[in-house]
């Protein structure tokens, strides 16, 4: 089976509506790049020169003394006329396998506009292409700085999404994500704010939903629709006594753990809705059954930061996960961090209920058990982690390839404890964040 980690790259422009304080993703190798394209864009770009270069190459210089050399094939390619390019849905109508890789243009100028103009000779009649100085600077990035830069390039600028808040219990309780039921069902501010918090914490919190099953699937209605998983539309987290049931449906303590890494894709986004729970107020001691969260990208941060043989060896191991429940099996591989081509970290896979033994060359076990210790003991580290009772009422969305849940053991008996949950596409979730967030800018 081959490695499979999705790339949930992370847009990292901050807006006006929702500012926040700490890029989660950018690395220290690429800062003073990012700032300068940032700078580039903030003002109009105009073409200073344009020429023909050696190996089929337009070179195009900018007026910020930025250079990029455009292959002809690419630009032919990506020839953004009306026939080229739906006007209205903005898919690709020219079809590139048919091009010739070795296309050469019959002119190469400079128009009135501003634009770079290129006429084309194809099968006895001309074509035209006619490039805005900002969409070559936006998609010439990877070419004045030679590497695989795509940050930015297919989101509209109104769009683009703040930067993740990587959190501990301080900072974590010092801003807590949570909206009411009613204003986030009645106004699409309140939905805005709520799926903010869920973007950026990787946890979002509402109160005061009524206790009635089914009402999860309407607040997931609010932004997507629910995803159907083995376990139904919706599951009940309660004591289910029966011989081979998910021990999540039994009063037993469950660690930090993500769900679903034994799925080919584990779901991105999980909310659980408390129907019932004892109020801890009336005991005189903890009755147990309490909610517990951590921010995995903050773990591996710390990791990547202090222990970087570790960092390596999680990001780059590949573990089977494995399930049998209720007569169906399931079994995929994962590292526990995923990365994307920059080395940073888009999801984080970590269930020890589900991990099978190790299967790895010798040299590489040892190292391993030292780096998922390191990761295990920051992890339940009572600094890391966001612990509190669920209530009636409440309801909990997280990102389940970023933050680690679980609860604490409970006496079955004398805790009547009921969850209902579900799973969502994260990125329908973060779809509608989207469209809100260039909604209100437009309003603004």
């Amino acid at each position: 089976m081959s490695l499979r980690c999705s790339r949930l790259l992370v847009q990292r422009v901050a807006v006006p509506l929702l500012q926040t304080s700490r890029q989660v993703h950018s690395r220290a190798k690429s800062t003073m790049v990012s700032a300068a394209i940032r700078a580039e864009q903030n003002t109009t770009p105009v073409i200073t020169s344009a020429l023909p270069a050696q190996h089929l190459t337009a070179k195009v210089i900018f007026d910020s003394n930025a250079t990029a050399d455009f292959k002809y094939i690419w630009l032919r390619d990506n020839c953004q006329c009306p026939a080229c390019v739906d006007p209205s849905t903005k898919q690709k109508l020219v079809d590139t396998p048919s091009l010739d890789v070795n296309v050469k243009p019959s002119s190469l100028t400079i128009n009135e506009a501003g634009q770079l103009q290129i006429t084309w000779d194809e099968a006895g009649h001309t074509h035209k292409s006619e490039y805005d100085p900002a969409w070559l600077l936006k998609y010439g990035q990877s070419f004045m700085h030679n590497n695989f830069e795509c940050e930015s390039v297919d989101v509209d600028q109104v769009s683009q999404r703040p930067e993740f808040e990587l959190w501990d219990r301080t900072t974590i309780w010092a801003s807590f994500p949570e909206i009411s039921y009613n204003e986030m069902m009645e106004s699409d501010s309140g939905l805005l704010q709520w799926l903010d918090m869920f973007y950026r914490f990787g946890v979002a919190v509402l109160r005061g939903v009524p206790t009635e099953k089914g009402k999860i699937q309407d607040v997931v209605k609010r932004f997507a629709y629910v995803k159907e998983t083995q376990y139904g539309l919706t599951f009940d987290v309660i004591n289910k006594p029966v011989e081979g049931s998910h021990l999540a449906y039994t009063g037993v303590a469950l660690a930090h753990h993500t769900d679903m890494n034994y799925r080919e894709k584990s779901p991105g986004m999980q909310l659980l809705h408390c129907l019932k729970a004892n109020d801890p107020k009336l005991s005189e001691t903890d009755p147990g059954g309490r909610s517990f969260f951590a921010d995995g990208f903050r773990i591996a941060r710390w990791l990547e930061e202090n222990e970087p043989a570790a960092f390596h060896i999680l990001t780059s191991t590949p573990v089977r996960f494995a399930i049998k429940n209720e007569g169906q099996q399931y079994a995929a591989l994962w590292p526990i961090l995923c990365t994307n081509s920059d080395g940073d970290v888009t999801e984080v896979h970590y269930n020890n209920r589900t991990m099978k033994p190790l299967q790895a060359p010798t040299h590489v076990i040892t190292p391993f058990y030292h780096a998922y210790k390191l990761f295990s003991e920051k992890l339940v580290e009572a600094s890391s982690g966001l612990e509190f009772n669920m209530v009636p009422g409440d309801l909990v969305a997280f990102n389940n390839r970023r933050v680690l849940h679980g609860r604490t053991a409970f006496d079955v008996t004398k805790v009547d404890r009921h969850l209902q949950g579900c799973y969502v596409d994260i990125d329908e979730a973060f779809s509608k964040y989207d469209s809100l967030r260039a909604k209100f800018h437009k309003v603004q």
